[in-house]
């Protein structure tokens, strides 16, 4: 199996499932209405939905740095976006696109050549094959604020 192969199959387990550590990112939010997506049961904490828009936003990022192989500025806004509209709806709608915003990565990374892997990423200290794992790392580190989260 080549490198690139690997690390998407890594990014669909810690995104989808399948990993041996526990829920993924998409598994730890099934079920969470858009109530529990909005609330801040920890003073200071984001919420779960704050959290899945960061995820996506992450994400996109990742994918953008990649494609447009350029150097590119974060905002707190794209960072961190804000929640609006806290209907059902909209709770659907955001994690429509954090699914779809993920396969998107998926879909960059298997077409990459596997001497990308090493090249850096414009504006960055740090190679194709670092930012793919930390986008990994990322997602399963938010998947377990997001379980802390449902129980509290």
């Amino acid at each position: 199996m080549s490198e690139t192969k690997r690390i998407k199959d890594q990014l669909t387990r810690a995104f989808e499932g399948g990993a041996w550590h526990g829920p993924s990112v998409f598994e730890v939010l099934a079920g969470v209405t858009a109530e529990k997506a909005a609330a801040h049961p920890v003073a200071g904490a984001h919420s779960i939905w704050e959290i899945a828009l960061h995820i996506c936003a992450w994400e996109r990022i990742a994918r953008r740095r990649i494609e447009d192989w350029v150097p590119m500025e974060v905002s707190p806004e794209e960072d961190w976006p804000p929640v609006g509209d806290t209907s059902e709806h909209a709770w659907k709608n955001a994690l429509n696109r954090l699914k779809l915003n993920h396969v998107a990565l998926e879909e960059v990374t298997a077409r990459l050549d596997e001497t990308r892997l090493r090249e850096v990423v414009p504006g960055t200290p740090y190679n194709v094959y670092f930012l793919l794992h930390g986008v990994i790392q990322h997602d399963l580190y938010h998947a377990g604020q997001i379980a802390l989260l449902k129980k509290a």
